[in-house]
């Protein structure tokens, strides 16, 4: 029997963040859930690299600006 062994093939995220990425895991709401799949959809890319896009472009800053109080962002 004859096997050949395939490179598994590289992610495109793997050369535009110079990094591999690992497995997290963590838990979200249904609304949040809702608006990763609704922009992952538009976008045409994975629930994942929306998580990862945001991150690296200032959704962190914009997380500050939730008030757990009312359930919103403050301007």
């Amino acid at each position: 029997m004859l096997t050949s062994i395939v490179p598994k093939q590289e992610r495109p995220e793997e050369w535009i963040y110079n990094e591999k990425k690992s497995a997290k895991q963590f838990m979200l709401t249904d609304t949040a859930s809702t608006a990763i799949d609704k922009l992952a959809k538009e976008l045409g890319i994975s629930r994942s690299e929306v998580v990862e896009r945001a991150a690296r472009c200032g959704g962190m800053d914009k997380a500050r600006c939730f008030n757990p109080k009312i359930g919103k962002c403050e301007a």
